[in-house]
């Protein structure tokens, strides 16, 4: 009788071990397919590097940028679960040169960050401008000691394109090729328009220029463009204290050109109209257009500087 018991024990710890087994290697079997439809997220704090990791990620990389569209990325202030989805992330696309601030107080994992400006210039450049203002729902803000809007001069852009390049690289190693190649193209892109900024921009530089908001830092100093920046909004009425501060500056820096992020108020275009100022519209591209993307939205900004000039036809 034991030793039946014991050959009964046996065989049922021999079905277990079989019956483990298998399921072991049913388990082993479906691993691969999972890993293969993983795919991998990466986040960014600005639309210039969700364009660049559209640009270059394989098929299986999901790249999220999730400012919402009626904020200035720079100031937004992301809720505890937006910044738990940034937290979870696969990489973390960072524009550097004190942009997004959040970042500073946020606990992000370091070994999935790429702060994208970073070593792409010695030093950065001053805001200059630090006084409040209202700037969309987020309320008063102040744009700090540096300016951030580095993509502005492409070559910057390329450089922080570039390290996205190397972030995905890391992220993806099996697509390197693919990654190299579509850099490569995108390298192509950037650098033509740089060359057609750099020759518009010869026209202009001996000249005064006036801008709505201090934000073309990186375009001024790389295009050598005679840039002064005010505060202005463009959905929000010049009032006669800000008329005033253009008529003082304009003693001293008398421009015929003032650039704008966006389309400003008509009765604001006729005042600086009143006032030989013409009005060009350039978008530094923070945000997704309604239409096109990062490469139209500066084209389009280097043929309004080109029209400006009387040296083509404006479309």
């Amino acid at each position: 009788m034991v030793f039946r018991r014991a050959t009964q024990s046996a065989r049922v710890m021999t079905f277990l071990t079989l019956l483990a087994a298998g399921c072991s290697m049913k388990d082993a079997e479906q691993a691969p397919a999972r890993t293969e439809q993983h795919q991998a997220t990466v986040f960014t704090v600005n639309y210039p590097l969700a364009y660049f990791a559209q640009r270059l990620a394989p098929e299986n990389v999901n790249v999220v940028f999730p400012a919402p569209p009626d904020v200035d990325p720079a100031f937004w202030k992301p809720s505890p679960e937006a910044i738990g989805r940034f937290q979870g992330a696969d990489l973390i696309l960072l524009n550097g040169a004190g942009y997004a601030r959040w970042v500073r107080h946020a606990t992000l994992p370091k070994s999935r960050m790429v702060v994208t400006a970073k070593g792409c210039r010695d030093t950065f450049l001053p805001a200059q401008q630090t006084a409040s203002h209202q700037h969309g729902p987020d309320g008063k803000h102040a744009h700090g000691d540096t300016a951030f809007t580095t993509w502005l001069d492409l070559r910057l852009a390329l450089c922080q394109a570039s390290r996205v390049r190397e972030g995905l690289i890391q992220l993806a190693p099996a697509s390197e090729e693919a990654i190299h190649g579509r850099f490569a193209a995108l390298e192509h892109d950037l650098t033509q328009l740089d060359t057609r900024l750099r020759a518009v921009a010869n026209t202009w530089r001996d000249q005064p220029m006036l801008a709505s908001h201090p934000v073309y830092q990186y375009l001024a100093e790389a295009y050598r463009l005679r840039i002064e920046s005010m505060h202005f909004e463009p959905g929000e009425a010049l009032t006669p204290k800000d008329l005033r501060a253009v008529d003082a500056l304009l003693e001293r820096h008398p421009a015929k050109l003032m650039l704008w992020e966006a389309q400003p108020l008509p009765t604001t275009e006729q005042q600086l109209r009143n006032r030989g100022i013409t009005i060009i519209v350039v978008d530094p591209a923070a945000q997704p257009p309604s239409d096109g993307d990062f490469l139209t939205v500066m084209t389009v900004s280097v043929e309004r500087l080109t029209c400006a000039t009387g040296t083509e036809a404006c479309r």
